[in-house]
């Protein structure tokens, strides 16, 4: 019974000095990330952290230490930088649309980088493109754009985005790229 209780009592505290631990960290990350964006772009709050725990798939693994929102594409690089030297795992994440798990954190000290604010996007242009014989449609757009407004700019100029992913009004371009995602 002695055993038993020592065990209970240094469970307890484990549990209690991980409180601590987990608001020095808060406060750290806060320091070094809002040098870089502005500080309501750094959520630590339960809403914030559940609705990116997971994806399109449902599958859960660990809550998110943080989710950052940049506002521009030009935070993104320095906040990758400081997440590597704060030691979190980086989940770079547009709608949750997908459904390979690419967005689901499965380490507790991981930093979800929600890029829905990346938005801007060009009108089409005629591009000469590197080993092309001829001018090419070309668009430049964030990773946050939702795909359809894409396929809308395309078919306002007579042309036809040619991806086709059921999620068109909710996933983002980021994440059809980076999953090579085009639906049927």
């Amino acid at each position: 019974v002695k055993r038993l209780l020592q065990l209970a009592h240094h469970a307890v505290n484990e549990f209690s000095a991980e409180f601590e631990h987990t608001q020095q960290l808060r406060r750290r990350a806060m320091r070094v990330l809002s040098r870089i964006t502005r500080r309501d772009n750094i959520q630590f709050d339960g809403l914030a952290r559940v609705s990116h725990v997971t994806d399109a798939t449902d599958w859960r693994g660990e809550y998110p230490f943080v989710v950052l929102h940049p506002d521009t594409e030009a935070e993104v690089a320095p906040l990758v930088r400081a997440c590597i030297a704060l030691k979190l795992t980086i989940i770079p994440r547009g709608g949750g649309t997908g459904y390979t798990g690419g967005a689901v954190p499965l380490d507790r000290m991981s930093a979800v980088i929600n890029t829905e604010k990346l938005d801007a996007i060009s009108n089409i242009e005629m591009l000469q493109l590197p080993g092309l014989d001829k001018p090419t449609a070309t668009i430049h757009c964030g990773a946050g754009v939702v795909t359809r407004r894409v396929m809308d700019r395309a078919d306002a100029n007579c042309l036809v985005f040619a991806v086709d992913p059921t999620s068109a009004d909710a996933s983002c371009i980021g994440g059809n790229v980076s999953m090579n995602a085009g639906g049927k």
